[in-house]
């Protein structure tokens, strides 16, 4: 799965202010009193939340649906001399040995949940793997972007090592973005192209609210991923931070 994508994930996400959102989340931790560092990661992609957590002292695992995108951030981790553990899991059915202090997910990955019923099955396995009262911290795209910024908008870029066409089409009525994703890989002098498909729904703040609640998580605030402030109309990324209830 995102074979392709994978290998040139970092590359193409070179702008993504992954420090920036660090600070919000550590910030999240002491405003809503974090007590311990077990931290769990859905969706993690080649690694870099969950590592910048390790060298901070964090007991971290990062899981992702892709082996390609873990065995990237392994590498990472090994080459940092961290110590941090990746495995392959599906969000929507977590099965892992322990509870966690946090659950934390950045960059889309419940966006990739195009159905309901997997987005309450995801939200369903988090309240079983967190603590008691932990946190459920997680950003996602927001409506405005899939159907404003990214809908039927076509992003190019080359380099010597990859060159990619990245096309977009929004759907009103299923609010799922669409993008199909053309690589060229060099490889050996040659460029080897990928073709793959991608779906992202765009849920409303409501939706996830209503899906949290359903599934033992009470939302405790929504914000701007980028500027740890209220939402607007055109904020692009949200910031969910969620708590579990009492059993």
């Amino acid at each position: 799965m995102y074979q392709g994508f994978a290998r040139v994930y970092d590359q193409l996400m070179n702008d993504t202010p992954y420090d920036l959102w660090y600070k919000h989340l550590i910030e999240a931790f002491k405003i809503y009193n974090l007590k311990n560092k077990e931290v769990l990661e859905l969706a993690c992609g080649t690694g870099e939340m969950t590592n910048r957590l390790a060298q901070d002292g964090y007991k971290i695992l990062g899981t992702d649906l892709s082996e390609d995108m873990l065995d990237i951030a392994q590498t990472k981790a090994y080459d940092k001399n961290l110590k941090v553990r990746y495995v392959r899991q599906d969000m929507t059915d977590i099965e892992l040995f322990q509870t966690y202090d946090a659950i934390i997910s950045f960059c889309d990955g419940f966006n990739y949940l195009i159905d309901s019923n997997d987005l309450d099955d995801a939200f369903s396995s988090c309240y079983d793997y967190l603590n008691d009262e932990g946190l459920l911290i997680f950003d996602m795209s927001s409506d405005y972007k899939l159907k404003h910024v990214l809908g039927e908008n076509v992003f190019t870029e080359t380099s010597e090592e990859v060159a990619f066409i990245w096309e977009n089409y929004y759907d009103d009525q299923t609010q799922i973005l669409e993008f199909d994703l053309t690589l060229f890989v060099e490889e050996n002098g040659k460029y080897i192209r990928t073709d793959e498909v991608h779906k992202q729904r765009a849920y409303t703040i409501e939706e996830i609210k209503v899906s949290l609640e359903k599934n033992g998580i009470e939302l405790l605030d929504v914000l701007d991923t980028n500027t740890n402030m209220s939402v607007k109309e055109t904020s692009e990324r949200w910031l969910f931070i969620g708590r579990k209830k009492h059993e």
